[in-house]
């Protein structure tokens, strides 16, 4: 697994969701945005605060997403030794990035899955090593590889 890919592929898809949520701003604002001079009437203005806060919430998104991809682009992606932020963790059953939440995508034939440090799975990972074991939710995983 190249890392440095592995990173551009996250940042990608970060990318993605920002550019998503950019146009759901852009929409719930037009709809915000109504002729009140044309408007008579009053159901139009309280489509016009639900659009408000709609837009509200999505702009919160927003700006959340561009924090995470921040903080993504921070993470230390070189080689890791222990399971910690920045280590990919491949297991027999899943594969895992550690430090960034992710929904599961597909890269180099390998379905991979992002998990934050506020993960209920990270405890029981958190400082294996390769070759090392961990069970989670009832289920036994061993770490086959860990770059």
């Amino acid at each position: 697994m190249n890392k440095t890919a592995l990173k551009n592929k996250m940042v990608e898809l970060q990318q993605n969701i920002i550019s998503e949520l950019e146009e759901k701003v852009s929409t719930a604002h037009s709809m915000v945005d109504i002729d009140e001079e044309m408007t008579h009437d009053p159901e139009d203005y309280s489509h016009q605060y639900e659009s408000g806060e709609l837009e509200a919430l999505v702009k919160n998104q927003l700006n959340k997403a561009k924090s995470d991809l921040s903080e993504l682009v921070d993470i230390d992606f070189s080689e890791k030794s222990v399971v910690e932020p920045g280590a990919f963790v491949q297991t027999e059953k899943f594969n895992f990035f550690i430090g960034f939440p992710t929904v599961p995508f597909d890269m180099d034939g390998l379905h991979i899955v992002g998990v934050s440090k506020a993960s209920p799975i990270f405890p029981f990972i958190a400082g294996k090593k390769e070759g090392e074991s961990f069970e989670f939710s009832g289920k036994k995983y061993v770490i086959k590889k860990l770059i």
